[in-house]
């Protein structure tokens, strides 16, 4: 926490001389869906529907527009699922669903270049620093109407699911605490007609989320540790649309 703390605060003190030259400063509203998971560290889990919504400013850098600093602040969703099994004496056939909740501070340096008629194409890509609010998993059992949602905060606390869920393999499930803060990059390509765009990116963590191997085959993870990245860490592809102010 620290050491985020120490990040923003140098972050902050790099972009005030940009914010002290900026030509003009406009706002945007956005919000998306796409796809989120994990990379390295982890198998047997699946992409699953993630979403971010929030604001950022639109700082013009250079008289020109073409370079700008957006800033911002959202509200995302990341996570993932996975099919598998749960019970003791009889074993049903489940799907897990994990969602963790964020508030995230995109940081980005943005490219503009006009293509007329009140159009143009940004190009975008920086950074962001998230805090986890919540994080749960859903469990839903096939073939019944048996929905359960865990009571656990995975950024408080373990979660063992009652020592009954398994994924696709039958290896037992059992959640440790989640890292709370989560730091990586953003990348992103935009197009803006009048006051209305719509836009596709993603980002990539690079923070683990917790050690290596919480569920999947063992030499899987053993292979997707060395080669796929190391820890688990959150990964997410989107589109979104926006309005700007």
């Amino acid at each position: 926490m620290k050491k985020t703390g120490t990040f923003l605060v140098g972050v902050m003190l790099m972009a005030f001389p940009l914010l002290m030259r900026a030509q003009e400063t406009g706002w945007q509203f956005r919000a998306g869906v796409g796809s989120s998971g994990l990379y390295g560290g982890v198998t047997n889990i699946e992409d699953r529907l993630g979403f971010h919504v929030g604001v950022n400013a639109d700082i013009q850098l250079t008289q020109n527009g073409v370079m700008r600093f957006q800033p911002g602040l959202e509200l995302a969703r990341k996570g993932w699922k996975f099919n598998g099994y749960t019970g003791n004496e009889q074993i049903m056939e489940a799907k897990f669903y994990t969602q963790l909740d964020y508030l995230q501070v995109p940081l980005i340096v943005a490219s503009s270049i006009s293509l007329g008629q009140g159009s143009s194409i940004t190009f975008r890509t920086g950074t962001y620093v998230a805090y986890g609010l919540t994080a749960k998993t859903r469990m839903e059992v096939q073939n019944t109407d048996h929905k359960e949602t865990f009571p656990e905060n995975h950024f408080s606390k373990e979660c063992d699911f009652g020592k009954m869920a398994y994924d696709k393999d039958s290896h037992n499930v059992s959640y440790p605490k989640f890292q709370r803060w989560d730091a990586g990059l953003v990348v992103g390509i935009d197009l803006t007609f009048g006051h209305f765009m719509v836009g596709c990116g993603g980002t990539v963590g690079l923070v683990k989320l917790c050690d290596p191997g919480f569920m999947g085959n063992t030499v899987g993870n053993i292979f997707m540790t060395l080669f796929g990245g190391g820890s688990p860490k959150n990964v997410t592809a989107d589109i979104s649309l926006g309005y700007t102010f």
